[in-house]
């Protein structure tokens, strides 16, 4: 990542932290834009190829990120359904460039070796990886495995960054060592989430087969692995988070006692411009439709839940919660080539 980049990122995150600490205006520093929720995989935990398959055009897209612009975004997160399914991909990222967003890309990569040139813009590009080849397939699809590796290497060799996300499911809690010694042999790091259930994007959910303290100890020992030194780009406090979840089958509660950011540091964006404070409250909370409206002034600043295990939302609200340490942990593995 470029100093100019470090230094606008840290900026405007100190401008977002310091809106959500008054409990000013809302001041988001980071927005997820779900480019569409088409996909080519349908994988056994999400649901996003079953929803609406209408996408913004371009010129819309244009002036969403000029709202998010002016809003104070300064991160924006490409991701879907599958961003390379979209023809026009490329022009999109191009766009974001031209507003000086640090832009990263979520995308599964099978279709990477048919348009490379697509994410020739992406600042740092997060895939997925559940495991070795059987387990990969067993949680996303026959065919979700091809090309995966391949597209990892051209991308390091371009000084690309990449993050692969693990979605730890109750068939593959004994691929995280396989997958940290994998990461490092590629260059890249990892980042392990747990499965999420309810919500419009996600489906399935735990069976009860893996006990509450199996997954519990299988955190703990995520927290051991990176005190050692292995490439995991989840914070520290993250992982001893979820080390402390009670209730691995509930995803989310509100606890009076705590603050998310969700709306004031972050925002989600669905394909039809309508924004929501995180993926999570997406069909559960009134939308405000960017391209008619903007955030500070449509949104209630009313969230669901105040806490959760959904991996990107508890490391942004823990972003917030405990700024200095977490900053510091993730600025590492997720800003460096």
């Amino acid at each position: 990542m470029r100093l100019d980049d470090r230094t606008r990122l840290a900026y405007r995150y100190g401008l977002s932290l310091l809106h959500w600490a008054t409990d000013s205006t809302p001041a988001p520093f980071s927005a997820t834009f779900a480019v569409t929720d088409r996909c080519n995989l349908f994988c056994s935990y999400c649901n996003c190829p079953a929803l609406d398959p209408t996408d913004l055009p371009l010129a819309d897209i244009a002036v969403l990120f000029d709202r998010l612009r002016a809003m104070g975004v300064c991160r924006l997160g490409i991701t879907g359904g599958e961003p390379l399914v979209r023809k026009d991909l490329g022009e999109i990222l191009a766009l974001a460039k031209a507003r000086r967003f640090f832009v990263c890309v979520n995308t599964n990569l099978t279709l990477y070796g048919r348009f490379p040139g697509r994410l020739a813009d992406a600042d740092l590009v997060f895939t997925s990886l559940d495991g070795d080849a059987a387990a990969h397939r067993a949680n996303r699809g026959d065919d979700a495995y091809e090309g995966v590796i391949d597209a990892i290497r051209d991308l390091v060799r371009a000084r690309t960054p990449v993050v692969a996300i693990c979605v730890v499911t109750e068939e593959n809690l004994g691929e995280a060592e396989r997958l940290l010694a994998q990461a490092d042999e590629l260059g890249i790091r990892i980042h392990f989430q747990p499965q999420c259930s309810g919500g419009e994007l996600a489906r399935g959910g735990y069976s009860g087969r893996v006990t509450d303290e199996e997954f519990r100890a299988f955190w703990r020992r995520l927290v051991e692995l990176k005190a050692r030194g292995l490439p995991l780009a989840s914070s520290r406090r993250y992982l001893e988070y979820l080390a402390r979840w009670e209730d691995f089958g509930r995803v989310s509660f509100r606890d009076p006692a705590a603050r998310c950011a969700a709306g004031r540091g972050f925002v989600y964006v669905d394909p039809r411009g309508n924004a929501h404070a995180c993926p999570y409250t997406r069909g559960k909370l009134p939308p405000v439709n960017l391209l008619r409206d903007t955030w500070q002034r449509g949104w209630s600043r009313e969230t669901p839940c105040t806490q959760c295990r959904i991996g990107p939302m508890l490391e942004f609200n823990l972003l917030f919660q405990h700024p200095v340490a977490t900053a510091l942990d993730l600025w590492r593995p997720y800003g460096s080539p």
